[in-house]
């Protein structure tokens, strides 16, 4: 009874002290309950004393005390709540004041803190929305730049960190703006580009400008010189004195400052610096900084780097006990099975991304074990860890929204397909080999064509249509200013509109649930379907080939056919680059003398027998093979290889070639319902005045003899232009494009009046059944590991049509019109797209002979996507029908008034 007494006058006092003092006494009150009932047993006080609360004021005050003493004691989880309960209060009394603000910003942080990125970018978000003019806002936009970063979505992280940057500069805030520049430093560094690197060296400098006007804090000047230290260090712009420098100057500040966090950062990363050098130093300076305080992805990098230099000096075993540790510093739980790699546990790692890194490294390590040893405990141990990288890499992928950043993730994926693939093929299983070199082809775009099907209203598509064509025309106008005062308005309102776009697309994905839900991952198709739906006649060949894996430089290859599948490993592909650039300068202009027959029979046998496993040579004759390419072989005509040099045998003689990007890509592309209901448009612009391109000679005689066929709506000379395409397109079952082209850094299609950037194009919309490019090096482009080439063909399938034909280098206008011209009478007596391109080269080299017979002139063009007849609509027939019913009507007419005249 007594004890019962005592609580009640405790609590009594308590309520009276919290609706009595200020906020300084709740943290003392904290203390107080703490010392009374231990830190196990608070926070049921604490709960006791916020219900007893009837000041709403003091109720919030109360909760944000409590969080912030929590934070403190580094229980993220307890300071979470409270944080949460003191935003809950303000929402509820409808407060929304500059300390609301604070509580949802600090509940962010909170959630950050705990890996809980996605969470943390909605509240950051919901700050910005609340109070989009302040300077917590600004802060909110920095925070969304880490936790971008933090996902892997590195070209989003660029956009908030430019936006934190560019609303600064109404602020004195040096301090602030140095950071912003640190982290976006960061992101150019780890993006890696040539451009990139420009970009990196420019923001650095822009954080050495502000350090001479207002000095740094001794934190952001350890971060600038490692930063600066770290550009060095890098194999774009390697600088191994000026690396070395940077670094000693972070050691002796941080050492001068004590501050041990950067003292370990800088043994860590001048021992990363003497790997590359090949010196036994490295070993020295890695271990050293591990005796200082590391911050985690700091631990992660000195523990690979030490894998590295164990894995240089032959211990493959050490440097598997360093990645373990790698891995194992990234969880809270450090219980977690290293032996058995599962997402359900690793996908709460603190670093997903530095995971990914560490499981691939180990399945190398593995696999180099294997090589040594062939035994296949290595390579099922390998598998086990590149299943884990797999989900891991799905995770992260769908956590990413810039579609550079999906780029950037697709590269870093590929060498975990390889791998894959690879080790599906030592234990033999087929089916894997196959999920994964799926997995490496084309995922982004399917991804795009599945979701450019969504049922979305017309209002809706269009105002993404405007959004981005708005992008479109502030990027062209940044282009064509040189004053400052344009540039800096410009790339403001560049970054702006992006902003938009995000709010767009995260808007999408929250009302549009259901569609979203229709992935890549769960409409990849599997080989059995694949099987069951190929003919007799019909072979599939699937390459995967990344020349950045380390274990072992080789193409693997797989062959489906409807009653079989294999995986062949095609070994010493070392030099296999050097011959297709050799392949290819032999193609770049016609024959001339028997010299060059045969150096080009010699060349283009010894491609064909590296790229088709002799098991399968004999099983190609009246074959129809879907190729489905990687790396450098995208950029190759499959067709003009020889098979037999002595007889100068092109592979076109002996079966069909027909492109995809990847099988799971076809089927998705083919399941598209287009609704085009006119035959043929045509856009054949001779003249480029105002663009300065020559004039073309043969492409009007091309279109005139297009129309023999089919007849169509053609625009030409003048009326070929940009605009006309833009409006016109969308209602055609065939677009034919002669032209120029270019796919160079800035690909586009050339029409009488003006270019189409590439960036234009994918903002379009068509419902073509086949979109025939009849322009130069439209097929070829930049070659991103993992999805493919990024092509002006490309950006046609991306935009909605089911094949293309486009072109691999420049060629003669007139050889390409006689080959159109039979390719269309081909189209028109039903054959599908494939068929009539290779039946019309057929036709050319029957017909043509000595020079004129060079693969450089039928060659180049090469169709990619469904090989199905394209259904026309006969006019004619209509026209016909039409006749008859009038004729009928007259003659009926006719004896109607006669009998109503007898």
């Amino acid at each position: 009874m007594k004890s019962s007494l005592t609580s009640i006058i405790f609590w009594l006092l308590v309520v009276c002290a919290c609706n009595s003092t200020s906020s300084q006494t709740y943290y003392e009150l904290f203390d107080k309950l703490e010392k009374n009932k231990g830190i196990e047993a608070l926070q049921p006080q604490l709960d006791s004393v916020l219900s007893n609360t009837t000041d709403y004021l003091q109720y919030t005050e109360m909760s944000h005390d409590f969080s912030v003493k929590y934070f403190r004691l580094r229980d993220y989880e307890a300071a979470i709540k409270y944080a949460q309960l003191e935003v809950n209060s303000f929402e509820e009394h409808q407060i929304w004041n500059e300390k609301y603000t604070k509580a949802i910003y600090q509940l962010a942080y909170f959630y950050e803190l705990t890996a809980q990125i996605e969470v943390a970018i909605q509240h950051y978000s919901k700050v910005i929305s609340v109070e989009p003019n302040s300077y917590k806002t600004i802060q909110s936009y920095g925070k969304l730049g880490d936790c971008h970063y933090k996902l892997g979505d590195y070209y989003q992280a660029e956009i908030y960190y430019l936006k934190a940057i560019s609303d600064l500069e109404n602020y004195n805030a040096s301090g602030f703006l140095a950071s912003q520049y640190l982290n976006l430093s960061k992101v150019y560094h780890t993006l890696n580009t040539v451009d990139s690197q420009d970009k990196e060296l420019k923001t650095l400098n822009k954080v050495l400008e502000i350090n001479k006007k207002n000095p740094l804090n001794d934190r952001r000047l350890s971060i600038l010189y490692n930063n600066l230290a770290n550009y060095y260090n890098n194999e774009k712009s390697y600088n191994f004195n000026q690396a070395k420098l940077y670094y000693q100057k972070l050691l002796n500040h941080s050492i001068e400052k004590e501050d041990s966090t950067s003292i370990g950062i800088g043994y860590g990363n001048l021992g990363n610096l003497y790997i590359k050098q090949g010196s036994d130093s490295a070993k020295y300076y890695l271990n050293k900084s591990l005796d200082y305080s590391l911050s985690i992805d700091s631990k992660d990098r000195v523990f690979k780097n030490i894998s590295d230099f164990e894995l240089q000096n032959g211990n493959s075993e050490s440097s598997l006990i360093f990645l373990n540790k790698a891995i194992q510093v990234n969880f809270r739980n450090k219980n977690i099975d290293l032996k058995n790699p599962s997402l359900v546990h690793f996908k709460d790692a603190i670093d997903p991304i530095g995971v990914i890194n560490s499981l691939s490294k180990k399945a190398e390590v593995l696999l180099l074990q294997y090589e040594d040893s062939k035994k296949k405990s290595y390579a099922i141990n390998a598998f086990k860890n590149l299943q884990t990288a797999d989900s891991l890499i799905d995770y992260i992928q769908n956590s990413n929204s810039e579609q550079s950043s999906k780029l950037y993730w697709r590269k870093e994926a590929s060498k975990v397909y390889h791998y894959a693939v690879y080790c599906s093929y030592i234990l033999d299983k087929t089916q894997l080999a196959f999920v994964y070199s799926e997995k490496n082809k084309a995922v982004l775009l399917t991804e795009n064509i599945i979701q450019n099907s969504f049922d979305i209203p017309e209002s809706i598509k269009n105002r993404k249509k405007f959004l981005n064509n708005r992008l479109i025309e502030y990027e062209r106008k940044l282009e064509e200013k040189k004053d400052s005062n344009s540039i800096k308005f410009y790339n403001k309102a560049i970054l702006n509109q992006r902003l938009e776009i995000k709010k767009y697309d995260d808007s999408i994905a929250n009302h549009y649930t259901d569609g979203l839900t229709k992935t890549y991952l769960n409409q990849l198709t599997s080989l059995s379907e694949v099987q069951n739906g190929l003919k007799n006649d019909a072979m599939i060949i699937s390459y995967v080939w990344n020349e950045e894996v380390k274990c072992k430089n080789h193409l693997m290859c797989l062959v489906i056919t409807p009653e079989d599948a294999q995986v062949f490993e095609l070994e010493h592909a070392d030099d296999l680059n050097r011959e297709i650039s050799q392949y290819l300068q032999l193609l770049s202009k016609p024959f001339s003398t028997k010299e060059d027959i045969n150096q080009y029979a010699i060349k283009a046998n010894s491609i064909y027998k590296r790229l088709f496993p002799i098991e399968i040579q004999s099983k190609l004759k009246s074959k129809k093979i879907t190729i489905i390419a990687d790396g450098q072989l995208q950029n190759i005509p499959f067709d003009a290889l020889i098979t037999d040099i002595e007889k100068h045998n092109y592979l076109i003689k002996d079966c069909q070639i027909n492109y995809a990007y990847s099988l799971s890509f076809s089927k998705s592309n083919a399941a598209i319902d287009r609704k085009a209901s006119k035959n043929l448009i045509t856009f054949s612009p001779t003249t480029f005045d105002l663009i300065g391109l020559p004039k073309l000679y043969n492409t009007n005689a091309e279109i005139n003899s297009i129309n023999k066929y089919i007849e169509g709506d053609n625009y030409i000379n003048h009326n070929a232009t940009k605009n006309n395409f833009k409006n016109l397109i969308d209602d055609y079952k065939i677009i034919h494009l002669a032209t120029h082209a270019s796919s160079g850094e800035d690909p586009f299609i050339g029409f009488h009046d003006s270019k189409l950037g590439i960036k234009e194009l994918y903002s379009l919309e068509n419902n073509a059944q086949l979109v025939f490019l009849s322009a130069c090096d439209t097929s070829i482009g930049e070659i991103i590991q993992g999805e493919g080439t990024l092509t002006l063909a490309r950006g046609f399938f991306y935009t909605g049509s089911q094949a293309v034909v486009a072109s691999l280098w420049k060629t003669s206008d007139k050889s390409t019109s006689y080959i159109v011209e039979d390719f269309y009478k081909n189209i028109e007596e039903k054959n599908g797209v494939s068929t009539a391109l290779h039946r019309a080269k057929l036709k050319y080299i029957k017909e043509h002979s000595l020079s004129d017979v060079s693969p450089y002139y039928w060659a180049s063009l090469k169709s990619m996507g469904d090989n199905q007849p394209i259904a026309l609509n006969n006019y004619n027939f209509v026209y016909w029908i039409i006749g008859a019913l009038v004729i009928i009507l007259t003659l009926l007419s006719v004896l109607f008034f006669k009998n109503r005249k007898a």
